[in-house]
């Protein structure tokens, strides 16, 4: 997570904020192509958060 935003996605709400906005892009990314080529990256990046969880 980039520290600028640390504040803010570091939160119970931040991380909420997060799985939505890539749970719109992975239902997305069958009908917009540009959500199509980002759905591994955010498939990846839900992984890491979902790891960071379970390190908490």
């Amino acid at each position: 997570m980039a520290k600028e935003f640390a504040h803010v996605l570091g939160t119970p709400a931040g991380l909420v904020g997060e799985l939505t906005a890539c749970t719109e892009i992975l239902q997305a990314a069958s009908r917009v192509p540009f959500y199509a080529d980002l759905a591994d990256l955010v498939r990846w990046h839900v992984d890491q958060l979902s790891a960071s969880l379970s390190n908490r």
